[in-house]
């Protein structure tokens, strides 16, 4: 289920967010959202997806702390559990 849950979020943040097009990152679940520069408004974006897609609430801030699609996938896993 992690590996699920983590190529889902890679899928999102490939399909819906444009990243720099002289950048040939590929995302992978220690991609770190730092090194991708996502923004505050990214973020943003992503908790709302987030939730929607897993329904597991994650502010802004904890997306930032978590800065990576590991780091999410734990705290959805935390919060599915609690």
């Amino acid at each position: 289920m992690v590996n699920a849950v983590a190529d889902r979020i890679v899928n999102i943040i490939t399909g819906k967010f444009v990243l720099d097009a002289e950048t040939d990152a590929v995302i992978t679940a220690t991609t770190r959202f730092s090194d991708l520069e996502f923004d505050s408004l990214v973020l943003l974006e992503l908790s709302v997806i987030v939730e929607q897609e897993f329904g597991a609430r994650i502010d802004e801030k904890e997306m930032a702390d978590a800065d990576s699609v590991a780091g999410v996938v734990a705290l959805i896993q935390e919060r599915q559990a609690a």
